[in-house]
Protein backbone atom coordinates (compact mmCIF):
# COMPACT_ATOMS: atom_id res chain seq x y z
CA UNK A 1 0.00 0.00 0.00
CA UNK A 2 1.60 3.28 -0.90
CA UNK A 3 -0.13 6.31 0.85
CA UNK A 4 0.85 10.16 0.49
CA UNK A 5 1.85 11.68 4.27
CA UNK A 6 2.40 14.92 5.77
CA UNK A 7 4.52 14.85 8.66
CA UNK A 8 6.08 18.07 10.69
CA UNK A 9 9.94 17.44 10.91
CA UNK A 10 11.51 18.14 14.15
CA UNK A 11 14.16 20.54 14.21
CA UNK A 12 16.86 17.99 15.69
CA UNK A 13 15.55 15.71 13.37
CA UNK A 14 15.81 17.37 9.94
CA UNK A 15 19.09 18.92 11.28
CA UNK A 16 20.24 14.86 11.66
CA UNK A 17 19.33 14.58 8.06
CA UNK A 18 21.04 16.94 7.03
CA UNK A 19 24.26 16.40 8.80
CA UNK A 20 24.37 13.07 7.66
CA UNK A 21 22.96 14.14 4.00
CA UNK A 22 19.99 11.68 4.68
CA UNK A 23 16.42 12.29 2.72
CA UNK A 24 13.88 12.25 5.43
CA UNK A 25 11.43 10.19 3.37
CA UNK A 26 14.57 7.40 3.10
CA UNK A 27 14.54 7.27 6.56
CA UNK A 28 11.25 7.22 7.38
CA UNK A 29 10.17 4.29 4.80
CA UNK A 30 13.49 2.15 6.14
CA UNK A 31 12.19 2.47 9.83
CA UNK A 32 8.49 1.83 8.53
CA UNK A 33 10.11 -1.25 6.56
CA UNK A 34 11.38 -2.67 10.12
CA UNK A 35 7.61 -2.48 11.63
CA UNK A 36 6.72 -6.29 12.16
CA UNK A 37 5.30 -8.52 14.18
CA UNK A 38 6.17 -11.88 12.67
CA UNK A 39 9.72 -10.75 12.15
CA UNK A 40 10.24 -9.52 16.13
CA UNK A 41 9.09 -13.19 17.50
CA UNK A 42 10.79 -14.80 14.62
CA UNK A 43 14.30 -13.74 15.33
CA UNK A 44 14.46 -11.90 18.85
CA UNK A 45 18.31 -11.65 18.14
CA UNK A 46 17.74 -9.49 15.10
CA UNK A 47 19.11 -5.87 15.37
CA UNK A 48 15.97 -4.64 13.38
CA UNK A 49 13.51 -4.80 16.29
CA UNK A 50 13.44 -0.99 16.96
CA UNK A 51 10.72 -0.36 14.92
CA UNK A 52 8.82 -2.28 16.15
CA UNK A 53 9.33 -1.90 19.71
CA UNK A 54 8.65 1.94 19.21
CA UNK A 55 5.13 0.64 18.08
CA UNK A 56 4.27 -1.84 20.84
CA UNK A 57 5.10 1.26 22.66
CA UNK A 58 3.32 3.74 20.83
CA UNK A 59 0.09 1.10 21.53
CA UNK A 60 0.89 1.09 24.94
CA UNK A 61 0.74 4.64 25.85
CA UNK A 62 -1.64 5.67 23.37
CA UNK A 63 -4.11 2.67 22.65
CA UNK A 64 -6.93 4.04 24.77
CA UNK A 65 -7.60 6.54 22.21
CA UNK A 66 -8.37 3.88 19.37
CA UNK A 67 -11.29 2.07 19.47
CA UNK A 68 -10.17 -2.16 19.54
CA UNK A 69 -11.48 -4.71 20.49
CA UNK A 70 -9.47 -6.05 23.55
CA UNK A 71 -11.20 -9.46 23.85
CA UNK A 72 -10.30 -9.86 19.96
CA UNK A 73 -6.77 -8.27 20.36
CA UNK A 74 -5.88 -10.93 23.43
CA UNK A 75 -7.49 -13.95 21.21
CA UNK A 76 -5.43 -13.09 18.58
CA UNK A 77 -1.83 -11.55 20.13
CA UNK A 78 -2.06 -15.53 22.54
CA UNK A 79 -2.50 -17.48 19.22
CA UNK A 80 0.29 -15.09 17.30
CA UNK A 81 2.49 -15.89 20.82
CA UNK A 82 1.88 -19.62 21.14
CA UNK A 83 2.34 -20.16 17.42
CA UNK A 84 5.15 -17.93 17.32
CA UNK A 85 6.88 -19.33 20.47
CA UNK A 86 6.19 -22.75 18.80
CA UNK A 87 7.82 -22.57 15.13
CA UNK A 88 11.04 -20.35 16.90
CA UNK A 89 14.82 -22.00 16.81
CA UNK A 90 17.35 -20.52 15.63
CA UNK A 91 18.00 -22.02 12.24
CA UNK A 92 16.65 -19.95 8.62
CA UNK A 93 14.16 -22.23 7.51
CA UNK A 94 12.40 -22.04 10.45
CA UNK A 95 12.58 -18.59 10.98
CA UNK A 96 10.77 -18.64 7.43
CA UNK A 97 8.21 -20.75 8.63
CA UNK A 98 7.75 -18.68 11.85
CA UNK A 99 7.45 -15.30 9.91
CA UNK A 100 4.88 -16.75 7.12
CA UNK A 101 2.69 -18.24 10.29
CA UNK A 102 3.25 -14.95 11.86
CA UNK A 103 1.91 -13.34 8.88
CA UNK A 104 -1.16 -15.35 8.50
CA UNK A 105 -2.29 -14.94 11.76
CA UNK A 106 -2.17 -11.29 11.21
CA UNK A 107 -4.24 -11.66 7.98
CA UNK A 108 -6.77 -13.38 9.57
CA UNK A 109 -6.89 -10.97 12.60
CA UNK A 110 -7.15 -8.11 9.85
CA UNK A 111 -9.72 -10.13 8.60
CA UNK A 112 -12.42 -10.59 11.08
CA UNK A 113 -11.53 -7.04 12.41
CA UNK A 114 -12.68 -5.42 9.59
CA UNK A 115 -15.36 -7.80 9.02
CA UNK A 116 -16.13 -6.79 12.51
CA UNK A 117 -16.18 -2.80 11.37
CA UNK A 118 -18.00 -3.25 8.29
CA UNK A 119 -20.95 -5.07 10.09
CA UNK A 120 -20.89 -2.21 12.45
CA UNK A 121 -21.52 0.06 9.80
CA UNK A 122 -24.27 -2.26 7.95
CA UNK A 123 -25.84 -2.66 11.00
CA UNK A 124 -25.95 1.12 11.95
CA UNK A 125 -27.87 2.07 8.60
Amino acid sequence: METTIHITLSEDFETLCSIYQINPEYFVQQFINQVSLPEYYSSPSNNNRWGTLFFLQFLEVELSHYEVNRELEERYLDTFDQAMQYNYDANPASCETSLTTGRNIMRQWLKIVLAERAKYITDSL
